[in-house]
Formats: C-alpha cells, structure tokens, sequence
C-alpha cells in the first residue's frame, strides 16, 4: 500500500544527503531568550523575579502581625509586577524602535539600488 507515491522516501533521502535541506525546525539563535523582557538587566531582573517569589518568607521573618504582614505582601508584589511591566514596555519600545530603523535602512538601500530614488520631488 503506496499512500505517497515515494514522496516520504524522496524526503529521507534528500534529508539524509543534505540535513539541512528542507528541516522543519528552526535554529536555536537566542541563548538568552530565557531572560525574557529582564534580558537587559541580566541578574537585576532575576533579582527582581526572586524578590516577588521570596516576600512572603522575607516579609514574614520582619513583621509578626498577619494584617500588616498581608498588606506588606501585597504591596511588594504590586510594586514588583509594575516594574516588571515596565521592563517590558521599554523592551517592546526598544524592539519597535530598532525595527524601524531597520526598515528605513533597508527602504534606503532599496533605493540607493534603484538609481536614487524616484525621481525629483517624489
């Protein structure tokens, strides 16, 4: 029972002279893709995710009574989810600006290929 017509072997075949050749998967390009939006701060985000974890522990060894001890807790971690917040807005910020200059020097080189630009005045 042929269902592809050879199509699966042609496949293994090129994939076995040539591996690169037609591979489903992606390169892993971003070793530091792990970081996410604290990738620019290195260790002070990480600092910063393991403050938000540990609060209630830290908070807990300091202030004995459970109301203020609560209310410490959820204060630390709203403030801790709004800098992390703004670590992101910069990055996707920093992101769009570099893809927009990116854009501009291509449409620059395009046209420098192209002989100028246009024309004058366009």
């Amino acid at each position: 029972m042929n269902h592809g017509g050879g199509y699966h072997q042609q496949r293994v075949q090129q994939q076995r002279e040539n591996p690169a050749h037609g591979s489903p998967r992606v390169p892993f390009h971003k070793p530091h893709s792990s970081l996410g939006a604290m990738g620019r701060w290195g260790a002070g985000g990480h600092w910063l995710s393991m403050l938000g974890i540990l609060t209630p522990m830290i908070v807990g060894e300091f202030i004995p009574d459970p109301a203020k001890k609560w209310r410490v807790v959820r204060m630390v971690t709203v403030g801790v989810i709004l800098l992390k917040e703004l670590f992101w807005t910069k990055k996707i910020g920093r992101e769009r600006e570099e893809s927009q200059e990116n854009a501009v020097r291509c449409a620059e080189e395009i046209a420098g290929a192209c002989g100028g630009g246009m024309g004058p005045g366009l």
